[in-house]
């Protein structure tokens, strides 16, 4: 009985350090969500700021491309900001299932540019120094020639 007592106070210790994990991601991933809506909205307005000297250059056509491509990002912006994070998630388990070839193909290119984005960040730049990295002696030859 004992035994017992104890299995139910450990699983209850597991189930509140589940709780303040799961909700520590949900805090975090609410955060990275509302600036990842910022910066598309950036994005958005710097595309639209682009398009106005090519209008002005008769590049109408050029133009008006990069204000629908600022368009959808504004709507994906916006659709992102209104949405909590269960949604999001269904509809990327949605879109997974509908289309697995792209969904793989957007994650690998989403991870390839979030390591760029890394890598060229202040933070990055310091940690991946190549002078620091490969800071060692070059080594000798050997007397057998190997």
């Amino acid at each position: 009985m004992e035994h017992l007592k104890q299995d139910a106070k450990q699983a209850g210790r597991s189930t509140g350090l589940v709780d303040r994990v799961r909700d520590t991601a949900a805090a975090q991933l609410s955060s990275q969500k509302a600036r990842a809506t910022g910066a598309l909205g950036s994005v958005a307005a710097a595309i639209r700021q682009t398009s106005e000297p090519l209008r002005d250059s008769n590049q109408a056509m050029l133009a008006d491309y990069a204000g629908q491509a600022a368009d959808q990002l504004e709507q994906f912006s916006t659709r992102l900001g209104e949405r909590d994070l269960n949604e999001l998630m269904d509809d990327v388990n949605r879109f997974a299932r509908r289309q697995p070839a792209l969904f793989v193909g957007a994650a690998f290119a989403a991870g390839v540019l979030a390591a760029r984005f890394l890598k060229s960040s202040p933070d990055g730049q310091r940690r991946f120094r190549p002078d620091e990295a490969r800071d060692y002696a070059p080594a000798g030859r050997h007397p057998g020639g190997l």
